[in-house]
């Protein structure tokens, strides 16, 4: 089903072009937007009614898309002391194409949302409300993303004021909203390992044909399109279903759905809480299991596929102790050569075995985190929980390195004095929600730690954590770090600072050594060559970043802001082809391969000739491995640029470029300084073999990540 989407995906962005050809400019969806007050009173609520007619023969989708399609959104734009609530959908149809269920709305499709003014707003001043309208409409024949902004203006006065006009529209669209069941029916959710029982017992369902009823669940907690099939009691008053499990999903604290029959007036929406959902019954056997043990069941897997990454570097790191002792112990070596080379092998083999050593199990002292969901982040701070929420990917090495933070037992101390929740949001596959949530934080990637103290405001710590960081936020409840300035200029030097701190990341290491032994070997030649040289570099790091821009905006603009920075590393192909070229490559650094043509011949180049295109190509593989390095600054920096227009946008990423490519760049402006660089000599393969190991770690990471992907 997730290669469906996809090819969806793929799909949509072709047959938009070809669409747009055929159509022209007639629009499939005209949206008009209306608000219930004339005048607004500050303190008082107001509906907002969205109006969205849709193309005779085509379809947009629920709130839930079902197994195809994308759900129809709102994204508000609204001022400070302006808030909006969830939007409230009507009943769906349900579609079937081809096999697969959607839940879809034809014709006019109205979507409201209850909007309130703080009472100290300023009644001189009016009220803008703005938002963007976005789903995917589709025929039999073809799908394309829509979206559409609308802004509405509000008077604000001393007395609330309707539009009789947009109340009659309104009731006439709250007539079609499905409704609560009333207070003497009764609901409740069985759920075992696979499935979920559902059962309603209302005397509004008595004689009415099973076959009729369909349940349109929310969220994804549930297997869509299946078929259901309901069954009653003897008298006709219960009628229930079973539901099976999307298992990838989490179990949350609350469950959704809308119960349609044809003969009723209205549908029915069901809302359980937690007290209603009775988890761990197994019914076939009768035998009772715990549903929270499997959530931590699945966060203990999480933390044995980590010590699955540990040992693979420890590996690694016992490789490259061998290394270091048979490239010292040689009978050509003075004593004292002998000496260190056997001090430095035992200290990465002391390394290996502190890394890769079985740990005790320290479930009980660890964290226990739960699945991050926007419902339940706002569900435990409407109870005046302090909540930490971690946004992370196994791909993002900055997030790697945070992790340790949180095994310190005095931070987890205070978590647990404080009874802080802690939340992760995992956004190692690719997912709307989370990046809709980075995008409100002005952030498009990872890492991104935010703390909500019981009352205030969240906090957003720095990208890289220490111990120290994390404890003065938590005690203090205060930023660490004084607001970050938005200035257009102070995020060109954030740019600049970042992509210089790139080339200290060990995904970017072994490139960028290799660099600096071409700049050496080049010592003796031309001044103006060596210049170009890394000139040449520089535009292929530049021209990579440029690409990644474009890509990532092209993107966006046709999947409805569906990639975020980083989104290569979210494709299983993507990693691997990048696992297996720097395997390639590390062997080939370690004199283990020599390649003399095709493809692999060129990343060899780098190492091996002085040619413009290895020069270039390194700039390009720099910035390949470069971006799961998310260095400090560059959160902020990316975050701003993708919220510019193009021409922002570019700028900003060529300061990260130029910040990646400026010690070359100083090399070229001075090459003088080249002459200071040691010489030519034995010592270059050395280093040369020394750096294929950086490289394997990446290959370990990376594959540790594909694991997560498929």
């Amino acid at each position: 089903m997730k290669l469906f989407r996809l090819l969806l995906l793929c799909l949509t962005t072709f047959v938009s072009y070809f669409s747009h050809a055929q159509f022209g400019s007639q629009n499939l969806v005209s949206i008009s937007a209306y608000s219930e007050s004339k005048v607004f009173k500050p303190g008082d609520s107001t509906w907002i009614l969205i109006q969205a007619e849709i193309k005779p023969n085509w379809h947009a989708y629920w709130k839930t898309s079902g197994q195809t399609g994308f759900p129809t959104t709102i994204t508000w734009n609204l001022p400070k002391g302006a808030k909006v609530s969830p939007l409230y959908f009507p009943t769906p149809q349900y579609y079937e194409f081809n096999g697969l269920g959607s839940y879809v709305h034809e014709g006019v499709l109205y979507l409201m949302a209850e909007l309130t003014l703080d009472s100290d707003w300023d009644i001189s001043k009016a009220l803008k409300v703005e938002g963007a309208f976005s789903t995917l409409v589709c025929d039999e024949s073809s799908c394309i993303p829509y979206r559409s902004d609308f802004s509405l203006s509000l008077n604000v006065g001393a007395q609330t004021e309707l539009n009789p006009k947009v109340s009659n529209l309104l009731k006439q669209a709250q007539a079609k909203l499905p409704v609560p069941f009333d207070e003497e029916s009764i609901s409740s959710l069985k759920v075992n390992q696979d499935f979920m029982d559902l059962s309603i017992r209302s005397e509004i369902l008595t004689d009415l044909e099973l076959a009729d009823f369909y349940f349109f669940p929310i969220g994804d907690f549930f297997e869509h399109g299946t078929t259901q099939s309901f069954f009653s009691d003897s008298n006709g008053t219960t009628i229930g279903i079973r539901l099976k499990r999307n298992l990838e999903i989490a179990p949350p604290d609350r469950i959704e759905g809308v119960l349609f029959h044809p003969k009723l007036e209205k549908s029915f929406h069901l809302d359980l809480g937690f007290e209603e959902i009775l988890y761990g019954v197994k019914f076939d056997e009768g035998i009772a299991f715990s549903l929270n043990s499997k959530v931590q069941d699945r966060e203990e897997n999480f933390e044995n596929d980590y010590l699955l990454l540990l040992i693979l570097l420890s590996f690694i790191l016992l490789g490259l102790a061998a290394w270091i002792y048979g490239k010292t112990n040689q009978p050509s070596h003075s004593k004292a050569k002998k000496t260190v080379g056997k001090l430095l092998s035992l200290f990465a083999l002391g390394l290996a075995v502190w890394i890769g050593f079985p740990k005790e199990n320290e479930s009980s002292n660890t964290l226990n985190w739960k699945n991050w969901s926007p419902e339940l982040e706002e569900s435990l701070r409407e109870q005046g929980k302090a909540v930490y929420v971690d946004f992370t990917a196994k791909w993002c090495l900055s997030c790697q390195v945070n992790k340790r933070v949180f095994r310190s037992q005095e931070i987890i101390e205070v978590f647990r004095k404080k009874e802080i929740v802690p939340l992760k949001a995992d956004w190692t596959k690719r997912g709307a929600t989370i990046l809709q949530a980075l995008q409100a934080k002005e952030r498009e990637g990872v890492p991104l730690n935010i703390y909500y103290p019981p009352s205030g405001d969240g906090i957003l710590l720095p990208e890289v954590l220490t111990e120290k960081m994390v404890l003065q936020v938590l005690e203090n409840e205060k930023s660490y770090l004084v607001e970050e300035a938005s200035g257009f200029w102070t995020i060109l030097g954030f740019a600049l600072l970042g992509g210089i701190i790139l080339n200290l990341m060990p995904c970017v290491f072994p490139v960028i050594g290799l660099k600096i032994m071409s700049f050496v070997k080049q010592s003796g030649q031309d001044p103006k060559k060596v210049k170009m040289h890394g000139l040449v570099f520089t535009l292929g790091v530049l021209v990579s970043f440029w690409v990644l821009l474009g890509a990532l905006l092209s993107l966006r603009e046709q999947l409805e802001n569906e990639f975020g920075w980083g989104f290569q590393l979210q494709e299983p192909v993507f990693v691997f082809g990048l696992a297996v070229f720097l395997f390639i490559f590390a062997l080939s650094l370690s004199g283990v391969l020599e390649f003399g043509m095709s493809l692999t011949g060129v990343g060899a180049k780098i190492s091996r000739t002085d040619g413009y295109g290895g020069s270039f190509f390194s700039g390009v593989l720099a910035t390949v491995v470069a971006t799961p390095c998310m260095a400090p600054f560059l959160g902020v920096a990316v975050g701003a640029a993708l919220t510019m227009d193009w021409l922002g946008a570019y700028t900003v990423f060529t300061c990260i470029a130029l910040g990646l490519s400026l010690p070359y760049l100083l090399l070229c402006i001075f090459p003088a300084w080249i002459s200071r660089l040691p010489k030519p000599g034995q010592w270059m393969d050395t280093l040369k073999q020394f750096m294929a190991f950086p490289l394997y770690a990446t290959v370990a990471w990376l594959l540790w990540t594909l694991q997560s992907l498929l």
